[in-house]
């Protein structure tokens, strides 16, 4: 009997959840003072999350936390820094770096021989830059096969994540800084109205059904936190649609080739319209790092873009 009990109360259990669970699924306007518009949350029944808002997009879970109230946790990257590289044969003894994301903090980058070095860095912006044009790409001679990056935060010991690129000579690096770090919040339903703060609310919507946009969300809301592979072109933009939809892999150039627009040499293009030119991609893979606590540094004084408005 008291099996019995247990069962039917657990299923009870299950089956509230999973209403509950049903009862959040949709779409919410979540409103905004900006004249390009609101921003909208879409709440999917595979316990992912998706904010759209002008000019970005924020991913993470949700789970049942209470009764009515739900948790939203935002996807944060595991590292401040990810590198992902490849080998050109065509820069041979030089490497070069494109730093996506450098502008947001003071961050800085090494190039030494070997672990046992003294780190010497470079930051890579000068302080208080601005008026910001991309890519930032730096060619250096390559005399390492470790690259290190570093920030420093304020109250924080700093951090320095060492990166092997034996093989390899041309990366591209991404700096997530903390200061723009999302954090976990809680929302309430009631009466298909979901509260973020007991002042407002959103009406829920059903999910579409279909189209590209509702496609879009549900797979970047499927992506993993940090990509093993991307892909770009000779010009540092990155390429974010099916490669294998018009490109095919070209062994010799070890990259992928659109045969209806790529003419040869388009890779060397150094004209205005070379960035948008995707008649050929290359793939950076993930690199492997190791982070160190250290306070044996020297700081250059030049940076190696200097940004000021004119």
């Amino acid at each position: 009997m008291k099996r019995i009990l247990v069962f039917v109360i657990i299923c009870m259990m299950n089956k509230g959840m999973a209403q509950n669970k049903e009862d959040i699924v949709g779409l919410y306007a979540l409103g905004s003072h900006s004249p390009e518009g609101g921003s909208h949350l879409f709440v999917l029944e595979n316990g992912k999350f998706v904010i759209t808002y002008f000019g970005g997009v924020q991913v993470g879970s949700w789970r049942i936390d209470r009764d009515h109230t739900f948790l939203f946790t935002p996807n944060t990257k595991k590292n401040e820094f990810e590198l992902y590289g490849r080998y050109n044969k065509n820069i041979k003894d030089s490497l070069k770096i494109s730093f996506m994301g450098f502008e947001e903090s003071r961050s800085f980058v090494s190039l030494k021989k070997s672990k046992d070095d003294h780190y010497v860095m470079k930051q890579v912006f000068n302080d208080e830059a601005n008026c910001f044009g991309y890519p930032y790409v730096e060619t250096f001679k390559k005399n390492t096969d470790m690259i290190s990056f570093m920030a420093i935060n304020e109250g924080i010991n700093t951090t320095i994540i060492d990166f092997n690129i034996k093989g390899l000579n041309d990366f591209i690096v991404y700096f997530f800084t903390r200061e723009n770090e999302t954090y976990p919040f809680y929302a309430m339903l009631k009466e298909n109205k979901l509260y973020i703060d007991e002042n407002e609310y959103s009406g829920k919507r059903p999910l579409p059904t279909e189209g590209e946009d509702i496609e879009f969300i549900r797979a970047i809301a499927n992506k993993n936190t940090s990509e093993t592979v991307l892909l770009y072109n000779p010009s540092y933009n990155h390429f974010k649609e099916d490669i294998n939809a018009n490109h095919i892999f070209d062994k010799g150039k070890q990259a992928y080739i659109d045969l209806e627009f790529y003419k040869e040499g388009n890779e060397n293009r150094i004209d205005d319209e070379a960035f948008f030119d995707m008649s050929i991609i290359y793939k950076y893979e993930l690199c492997t790092g190791s982070y160190i606590k250290s306070d044996n540094f020297k700081i250059e004084d030049k940076p190696i873009f200097q940004v000021n408005c004119k």
